[in-house]
């Protein structure tokens, strides 16, 4: 028996090179691909750079020729929250600006049935398209004065600082109702609600409104018959409530400082701080307000925020394990 065991595993261990090399192969033959069609500096776009400068300045490795894996990045935050993380990888890997690099991920990356790669972008490794010396010039372009008229009128560049203020808001919805033991459901309804809230409430605001959402849903849970299923399930409606009561005056807008557990990300610094001139400009003001005195007046319309990661397969619901009783 312990003969036939040892032949068994002898068998499985090849079968499993095998699939390896074959795998390795074909990831090769992508990379080619991607390295044949490597844009030139000149080519790259103002929004495609800001990303690169972001991505660079958060989980650039040290010799400035590969990346660090999300997963183990225990520095600046590339952005403020894991999907849209993933997003970014996945846009700069679609431009090949981002070059997988096989032996180091080939454990994160699998070939489906119609020969694509799924890569996971949380937990791979990519190599830099450009040199140092480029990928540095990007980077302190990124930082320098620039043309913020042309930006402001890029849909791109709109698309990217909505869903930014939209990853503030739902990292600090997770953090809050983890501490309160409850799970909303994060899917359309709710990233609906947020995104007719941002139009008119700086990200400041909205921390206080889904701080006392989360907790009004938190103190719903000691009512009779009332379950922590219940209660997440009713973070939606309070946020309403509560941005209706600012909205029509009822209630102060009361605005929070940056909380020390959400700290400001390579993204926000980059795409608003730099941009724009101002601190910290993610969290204090709406799009509009920082968009409108660089838009001609004829052009001025209602900021109209994109969904949170509009890449194929992206999941909008988050669950939060949590090992809790319905009471």
């Amino acid at each position: 028996m312990d003969q036939e065991y040892l032949e068994y595993r002898l068998k499985q261990k090849r079968l499993e090179e095998g699939m390896r090399q074959t795998a390795l192969e074909y990831i090769n033959q992508c990379r080619s691909i991607q390295l044949s069609s490597i844009p030139s500096i000149t080519e790259l776009n103002d929004v495609d750079k800001l990303l690169l400068a972001a991505t660079v300045e958060s989980i650039g490795a040290d010799n400035l020729r590969n990346t660090v894996s999300l997963h183990d990045n225990l520095s600046l935050s590339l952005s403020p929250f894991s999907r849209l993380d993933e997003e970014i990888l996945q846009h700069l890997f679609n431009r090949n600006l981002l070059i997988l690099a096989p032996e180091n991920s080939y454990e994160y990356v699998t070939i489906n049935e119609e020969k694509e790669l799924e890569i996971d972008f949380y937990q791979a490794i990519f190599e830099f398209a450009y040199s140092i010396e480029n990928l540095t010039k990007i980077l302190i372009n990124a930082k320098s004065k620039k043309n913020t008229s042309a930006l402001v009128a890029d849909s791109q560049f709109k698309s990217w600082c909505e869903k930014l203020q939209l990853g503030e808001c739902l990292s600090y919805l997770v953090t809050r109702s983890r501490l309160n033991y409850l799970a909303p459901p994060i899917g359309d309804k709710l990233i609906s609600i947020l995104r007719s809230c941002l139009a008119e409430c700086a990200v400041s605001t909205m921390h206080y409104v889904i701080w006392k959402s989360v907790e009004n849903a938190a103190a719903y849970v000691q009512k009779p018959g009332i379950t922590r299923r219940h209660a997440s399930n009713s973070v939606s409606g309070n946020i309403e409530r509560v941005f209706g009561k600012i909205h029509s005056g009822s209630w102060n807008r009361n605005k929070s400082f940056r909380d020390a557990s959400h700290p400001q990300s390579a993204m926000a610094k980059i795409f608003f701080d730099y941009v724009f001139g101002v601190d910290d400009g993610s969290f204090h003001y709406t799009i509009d307000e920082l968009f409108s005195p660089y838009r001609p007046q004829k052009t001025l319309e209602q900021v109209s925020y994109a969904t949170l990661g509009n890449v194929r397969s992206t999941n909008y619901s988050v669950t939060i394990a949590l090992d809790i009783k319905q009471s």
